[in-house]
């Protein structure tokens, strides 16, 4: 409970303090890229969609500042899969495909949803987190998730 508490306060801090005008989720536009940057990181990917209020919400409210704050710099690669809007990005295989299409093969067409991706050869490293239930709360999943995906990651090397 105190591990719990300490990580609601500094993750509240955290996004109470930060500037975010600046700060952009990336859009995911080339794995295969993405994956030769990544070394020991994963990539948290945001699978959204044009006129998605809770997929703004996240975003705005929980990932911007995750991204924003560095803490994350080392574990993984923030990404924003926008689906439904026609824009293409290239694969792991250096396929061009459709958003869409991409995340069909994650089971992904429901929005918002969150993939926790190994870059080497596109696997989920644990289980998407589709919606968002307690938005004072999912913060704090987001970020025990983050440890458990990077401590899998790094088990996989």
């Amino acid at each position: 409970m105190r591990e719990f508490l300490a990580r609601l306060s500094l993750l509240s801090l955290l996004f109470l303090s930060i500037p975010l005008q600046a700060v952009e989720l990336p859009l995911l536009t080339d794995l295969k890229k993405d994956s030769q940057l990544a070394d020991s990181h994963f990539l948290l990917v945001l699978i959204s969609q044009p006129n998605c209020s809770y997929c703004r919400l996240i975003e705005e409210e929980i990932l911007k500042p995750m991204q924003a704050s560095g803490r994350y710099d080392d574990r993984l690669l923030f990404r924003n899969l926008i689906i439904n809007d026609g824009y293409q990005l290239i694969d792991l295989d250096g396929h061009q495909v459709s958003a869409n299409q991409f995340a069909l093969r994650y089971s992904s067409s429901l929005t918002p949803t969150l993939l926790f991706i190994n870059p080497l050869d596109g696997s989920e490293l644990i289980e998407k987190m589709i919606g968002i239930t307690t938005v004072d709360m999912y913060g704090f999943y987001v970020d025990k998730a983050i440890d458990t995906a990077h401590r899998q990651l790094l088990n996989l090397h």
